[in-house]
């Protein structure tokens, strides 16, 4: 048992605390904090978490968990060197971007036109064949009948072609604000680190549902932490985060596979296959 396991669970003996109780304050496995305990490192998965565990149960039993970090840093396991960077992906809106271009504000008063015109050829087709079956029939019948015109057809109403609106109706349309449409791009990945950048509404929300036991992180820009812990998330657990004040996001996920992440209803997808990884979105306000 290594001097820090023993630090650690003095303290806990000392306020009086059980592994079952710790385990509800942490929200740490009971077997994560035996093996921190006796100083067993190798079965909790990677650096990150031996840390980030010690320095959660340092502060649920009222220890300094930076600081004991920092002296027993002896007895902790190195972080391994990451892979290459793996390659970098594009990767297509998911939405089709609307147009409200001139040329599709103006597609309904072609048809229209083109209509009217179609209307006005047929009209003329048969006003022809009328008058040449009556040319044929006087030719017929001798030159003594007398002749009669044919009516002219009347010209049928034609539909306007677009109503105009009102200056009053156009002033309220151009005063109107129109809400942003969400756009995630992929900007990078570099290492374990995928880089995504968000254009849209002001107003963003977060939210993680998992299927299985995932490890996540959630920071701001400035490292403070957005969710209400730093945890491990167990299956059919769900958390959101307002983020519609900040600029940047930082989020550290251990299972990929067991945790699914949304922005604004949208599906941040993942670009690579690690356990762990990290994920960052800048926020490029629209409005």
């Amino acid at each position: 048992m290594g001097q820090l396991g023993n630090k650690l669970k003095q303290a806990r003996l000392d306020q009086g605390l059980s592994l079952e109780q710790l385990n509800e304050k942490t929200k740490i496995q009971k077997h994560h904090l035996e093996e921190i305990e006796t100083g067993n490192y190798s079965a909790i998965p990677g650096a990150f978490y031996v840390r980030a565990f010690i320095k959660r149960y340092a502060q649920a039993v009222g220890l300094d968990g930076e600081a004991l970090l920092r002296e027993h840093q002896s007895e902790l396991p190195e972080e391994q060197p990451q892979a290459s960077p793996a390659k970098h992906l594009t990767r297509r809106p998911d939405k089709k971007q609307r147009s409200n271009g001139p040329v599709s504000e103006s597609m309904p008063k072609v048809l229209v036109a083109l209509f009217i015109v179609f209307i006005l050829l047929v009209i003329w087709y048969f006003y022809l064949l009328s008058t040449s079956g009556n040319d044929l029939q006087q030719e017929e019948e001798g030159g003594d009948v007398e002749y009669e015109s044919p009516s002219e057809p009347q010209e049928e109403p034609q539909p306007e072609a677009a109503e105009e609106e009102s200056p009053a109706a156009e002033s309220e349309q151009s005063t109107e604000p129109q809400e942003p449409e969400a756009q995630l791009e992929l900007e990078g990945v570099s290492g374990e680190t995928t880089t995504y950048t968000f254009s849209g509404p002001a107003d963003r929300q977060l939210e993680f549902s998992a299927d299985g036991a995932s490890w996540l992180s959630v920071k701001d820009e400035g490292g403070s932490e957005l969710l209400s812990l730093a945890r491990v998330f167990e299956a059919g657990e769900t958390e959101a985060v307002d983020l519609s004040n900040e600029t940047e996001v930082f989020m550290r996920i251990g299972d990929y596979m067991m945790l699914t992440l949304e922005l604004n209803g949208e599906i941040v997808p993942y670009e690579q296959e690690r356990k762990p990884q990290n994920i960052i979105i800048r926020f490029d306000d629209a409005e």
